[in-house]
């Protein structure tokens, strides 16, 4: 398993620095990788911190990665409070037995515009799932799996869903993409937890979803004081404000610079192997 946030900044304000997500808050991300509060399974996330950003005018996101936490990384936390950008992505990871160890195999995983993150897994991954979901992808995503990583094999899958349906938004190919790895996973008999985070520099879309088993925490907050106004989606509140609102089992939200919303998808017809 693994902790995870993101932010969308309020326009016409100071944009963030990236430690409001990893070591400002009472609750951070580094302080949920030693400590998290509704996590389960597992008791720490120590395997590795990522973080995405966007810098002004990119198209492309910025990746910082490394293999521990964050308080033992040596320019993390000198970089963090100097950094900055209206929408971030982070994450601190619990690396999931059967896939690789290592900052490569650490998320938020980056293609073109857009960064994922996911917390949870995809079950019988090497042994079952795998194959029928890299099979969908088309050749130049597939060339994108460096690794015998589930969540970037949901990531590819979400991009692979937003080009067969290049007018759909974000939320429409997320939904799609996580309606795909529930019919594998039915099919091979398989379990999914899939809180997954999906941004493409001007928002942030999530889910909180899972196949067979029980959904993980998600929760959001619009216009915290500690945030200046700021929309975030986080696996467990980063601070005791009340206006954090649990996300729903099965609920897809986006935030953007209008604040977060529940996002409508294209329903649509269930999507075939």
């Amino acid at each position: 398993m693994c902790r995870l946030a993101g932010l969308v900044a309020a326009p016409g304000r100071v944009p963030p620095p990236l430690s409001s997500l990893l070591s400002d808050p009472p609750h951070s991300l580094s302080h949920q990788a030693r400590s998290p509060r509704q996590q389960r399974p597992g008791v720490v996330n120590v395997d590795g911190t990522g973080v995405t950003w966007w810098a002004p005018d990119a198209p492309e996101p910025l990746r910082y990665v490394s293999d521990g936490p964050p308080w033992s990384d040596a320019n993390l936390p000198w970089l963090a409070p100097r950094l900055r950008s209206d929408v971030q992505l982070a994450l601190v990871r619990s690396a999931t037995s059967g896939i690789p160890y290592g900052a490569n195999f650490v998320s938020p995983f980056i293609h073109g515009p857009l960064a994922c993150a996911h917390n949870g897994w995809v079950g019988r991954f090497r042994e079952a799932t795998a194959r029928p979901l890299l099979a969908r992808l088309p050749d130049r995503l597939f060339a994108a799996y460096h690794g015998a990583s589930d969540s970037l094999a949901v990531f590819l899958t979400v991009l692979a869903e937003a080009e067969r349906r290049p007018s759909a938004d974000l939320a429409t190919a997320l939904h799609h993409a996580l309606d795909v790895v529930r019919l594998v996973c039915e099919e091979h008999h398989a379990h999914a937890r899939l809180n997954v985070v999906v941004a493409d520099g001007t928002r942030v879309v999530a889910a909180r979803y899972a196949v067979g088993e029980p959904t993980d925490s998600l929760w959001t907050l619009q216009g915290g004081r500690r945030w200046d106004g700021a929309s975030l989606v986080a696996s467990e509140p980063l601070d005791d404000d009340p206006a954090w609102t649990r996300v729903p089992d099965g609920g897809i939200v986006e935030l953007t610079a209008d604040g977060v919303r529940g996002a409508a998808v294209e329903q649509g017809e269930a999507c075939t192997r």
